[in-house]
Parts: structure tokens; sequence; C-alpha cells
């Protein structure tokens, strides 16, 4: 039987709990990440009120040395087996509740991006984790790809003057096994600027930007100006685009310039037009959203908040404020 303990001594020997809330696709790719990353000795709680025979199914597929996985359609059964962990990964709006449940039942919660629509509601969650010392974190898979590091390990002597994003999603692809289509009930601002605000902050280390303008273009995509730091940074962001994109393009003080272009991951990068060696972990390692969860899990072994770690809500609280500020403002022009 294959190992698949997590952290090495700092794991705790009992048996985890945990709760998986949420089953649709996401949710589904989570729960076979939980399947490779607990052990035998675990069990998955999954709760979903829909798609009970897709993940009948779904489960069927995991590895038999992996967790035990139960279904349970409601928020009080979830709860019933007194899961220690919960993963959020429901339809945004329903985030802060669920998330409100399990801090209150004392569960250390991990939420999908957005953590919440209003900075007020995740300020309220932080305070909740924070007097019950419980851990509270975001699920922003791109503070945890190995590939955006990477990338910065190539440009720590050179001072970025700019960045500039291009986010583009088609109406439908086919990602972690499944096709993902469109989310539209929730606005382009929610859904991408965490990610525009992830990049950023993994490139310049700035936790707070500030928000300069929006605007929405006569394609529909909508362009975003911020500031981190002295970093100017310019984002056009675009849903039902004719194909992915994800690049990033990066001018210096000394008028020099970086690309990297990650439509495929872990990307192709350049300096001063020369290509860089690729990441060297990828492929050897953990998925971006594999190694947040497994984060998550580690720090929630430690038995202590860490402070200084990324996805720790505290320190991603900026993402949720810049995204309700551009909504805001998005919406009143």
């Amino acid at each position: 039987m294959r190992s698949r303990l997590l952290g090495g001594a700092n794991v705790r020997s009992d048996r985890k709990i945990v709760a998986l809330f949420g089953g649709g696709r996401w949710g589904r790719a989570h729960a076979s990440n939980l399947s490779r990353l607990l052990t035998v000795h675990d069990r998955v709680i999954w709760v979903s009120q829909h798609n009970q025979s897709i993940l009948r199914s779904t489960i069927a597929k995991f590895s038999k040395d992996g967790p035990q996985f139960d279904l349970r359609t409601s928020l009080d059964d979830g709860f019933r087996e007194h899961p220690a962990t919960a993963l959020v990964i429901t339809a945004p709006g329903n985030h802060y509740a669920i998330a409100q449940a399990c801090l209150r039942r004392g569960v250390h919660t991990f939420v999908e991006k957005p953590l919440s629509f209003q900075t007020s509601e995740a300020r309220s969650l932080i305070d909740i984790a924070t007097r019950n010392n419980l851990i509270l974190a975001v699920g922003l898979h791109l503070l945890s790809a190995s590939y955006l590091r990477h990338f910065r390990s190539q440009l720590v002597k050179r001072a970025i003057s700019h960045i500039a994003i291009r986010w583009s999603d088609a109406d439908d692809e086919y990602r972690y096994g499944e096709t993902k289509l469109v989310d539209r009930s929730t606005s382009i601002i929610h859904d991408v600027y965490p990610h525009i605000w992830s990049i950023v902050r993994s490139l310049t280390d700035c936790t707070q930007q500030k928000i300069k303008n929006v605007s929405m273009r006569e394609s529909g995509a909508i362009s975003i100006e911020t500031q981190a730091g002295g970093v100017i940074v310019e984002a056009q962001c675009c849903r039902g685009a004719k194909a992915r994109e994800r690049k990033i393009a990066i001018r210096f003080l000394d008028d020099g310039s970086a690309t990297l272009d990650f439509t495929q991951e872990p990307g192709i990068a350049t300096l001063d037009g020369i290509l860089l060696p690729s990441d060297p972990l990828w492929g050897t390692g953990l998925t971006p959203v594999m190694a947040e969860v497994k984060e998550f899990l580690n720090q929630v072994s430690l038995r202590s908040r860490d402070p200084e770690w990324g996805p720790l809500a505290e320190n991603c609280l900026d993402s949720v404020a810049g995204a309700e500020i551009l909504n805001d403002r998005l919406t009143l022009t």
C-alpha cells in the first residue's frame, strides 16, 4: 500500500474526519485530491444537495487505499460526524454562511475564493477564527503555484515598475478531467480579481493593493488598474473568449522586460527576450490546487495558527476588499 501521509512528523497519528461541502465540478476536483492526500484511516464527509449519482460514480473511481467517503445531503448531517476540518467548495454566494457555520462549530475551515463578496463578512469570519484559534484559509491556488515562485526567483535582482496581466476564459474548456463552463452567476470581478491579486502578491510580496480604475470595454472585457507599492498593475479580464489565456508581462525600472505565458501550465517564461528554464518542480510534485489543500491540512495538524502563512484569511482580506471596491465601481459606471 503506498503511503500518502502529510507533513512527516508534524501530522497527527489519529484519524482525520474532513467535511467537504460542494458537489460541483470544482468540489469533485477537491474530492479527487483528498482521495490522494489522505490515508485509508481517514474519512471524508461529502455534503451536497445535488449530483448524488455523479458523486457516487466519482467515489467509485478513487483508489481503495484512500480515505472512506460518506455522502450527505444537508449541512447538519455534515457536522454530525464532528469533523475537525472542512473545505467549502460550493457556489460563491454560499461561502460566507457555510464558513460561518463551520467556524462556530470549532471546525478549521478552507474556503474556495472568494471568501465572501463583502469585506465586512470576511472580517467577521476572521474574527471568529481568531477568537477560537482556528485556521481559516482562502483557496487562492496561485499562491501555491511553484511556477510563479520559480518565475519570481529569476527576477530577484530586478526592480519591477509595471505588471500587465491578461486573463481570459472560454465559454467551455476541458479542465481537471471535466468540461468547465463559465459561471456567470458570479460577477467577473469576484471571480477573477482574486487570481489577479494572487499573481501580483506572488511577484511583489505586496499584500495591500491600491485600487485605481476599472472599466468595461466594448468587447465585454474588464480593464483593471491597481498599484502594489510602487508597481503599476494593469489587468484585462474576459469571459466567453475564443480561448483560454493567462499571460504576464513585466517591465523593470532599467527598461528591461520579462514575460510568463502560463495558459498551459507551467508556462513559458522569458527575461529580456531570452527563454528562461522551466519550473524544475512541475510534474514532480503536487498541482497548485492540491498543494494549497495539503498546506492547509498541515497547518491544522500543527495545532497553532501561523500568522505568516500566506493563504490565511487575514493575509488575503485585501483580495476581498479590492474585489468589492472594483465591483461597486463597475456597477456604477
